[in-house]
């Protein structure tokens, strides 16, 4: 293991200290990469790659643990960020590549490729064209046994967004199967009592995945992925469209949530989870 490196770990406390900061958007990522440290301290990890590295954010977080940080971006702006926090820390910029996550043969320049203990994915899965190529290209780049931590979003948040996806989710995954005459009665009794106009209509490209947490566990163990655990981050102290009435308090309290313990009010009140999971041996 490397060094903890001092500034990196400054850089992490100043991002702690600023996490209930309304003029920020949520720092999900931050509980994200908690979730990652406590889990890299346990395994006693010494590198980590990162896939998706987009503008160096999680670099400190990994430095300031002492590890190793390897990372690839499919944009070459991302890839040139980055490399510049890796320098302005004492590290090696040469260790992220630019190549896409789907294509194999483009991350063989990626130093340390299949050695690294860990790996990080923070908004990669909902964005892939080939779901299962892309988990098993992310497990080449770990070691055999070694850990990948996969963020997803969670479609079981929907339940308690009472807008579209609501009805979507109930309509599309819930009752798939079912009559059409009975849809279209459910469909009839729940539209009015939800917000249709939330969240708006995507403008171009196409809607991000969203994953049920029981669904895609099962995705990775058939992937011959092991120890699959879903471990929901981003809490919302209610419905969405109520954080406008009082922004600063359902920050605060969204915050305090990150820490519950239940097990599972955040597969409902989270709007992502990181799918952490055993690399095939």
């Amino acid at each position: 293991m490397n060094a903890e490196q001092p500034r990196a770990r400054e850089i992490v406390a100043a991002e702690t200290a600023s996490l209930a900061d309304l003029s920020i958007g949520y720092p999900a990522n931050h509980f994200a990469w908690n979730i990652v440290k406590d889990a890299t301290r346990a395994m006693s990890a010494r590198s980590l790659v990162e896939v998706g590295v987009g503008s160096g954010n999680g670099v400190p977080h990994v430095l300031s643990e002492g590890l190793s940080f390897g990372g690839v971006d499919i944009n070459d702006e991302s890839v040139s960020v980055t490399r510049r926090i890796l320098a302005d820390l004492d590290a090696d910029p040469s260790a992220v590549i630019c190549a896409d996550i789907e294509d194999a043969a483009a991350l063989d320049s990626l130093p340390g490729r299949g050695e690294f203990d860990a790996l990080v994915a923070l908004g990669i899965l909902p964005h892939s064209r080939d779901e299962a190529l892309a988990l098993m290209n992310m497990a080449s780049l770990v070691r055999p046994g070694g850990r990948v931590f996969v963020e997803c979003r969670n479609s079981l948040f929907s339940l308690v967004t009472f807008n579209r996806f609501t009805r979507d989710l109930i309509l599309d995954s819930m009752l798939e199967g079912v009559s059409p005459a009975t849809r279209e009665r459910v469909s009839s009794f729940v539209e009015p009592r939800l917000d249709m106009n939330r969240p708006p209509m995507p403008s171009s490209g196409h809607d991000a995945m969203y994953h049920n947490p029981f669904e895609v566990t099962k995705t990775f163990r058939e992937l011959g992925f092991t120890d699959v655990e879903a471990l929901p981050f981003h809490y919302h102290a209610g419905m969405p469209a109520l954080e406008s009435a009082d922004p600063q308090t359902f920050r605060n309290e969204s915050l305090a949530m990150e820490h519950e313990q239940s097990g599972w009010k955040g597969l409902f009140l989270c709007s992502a989870f990181l799918v952490s999971a055993v690399t095939p041996r």
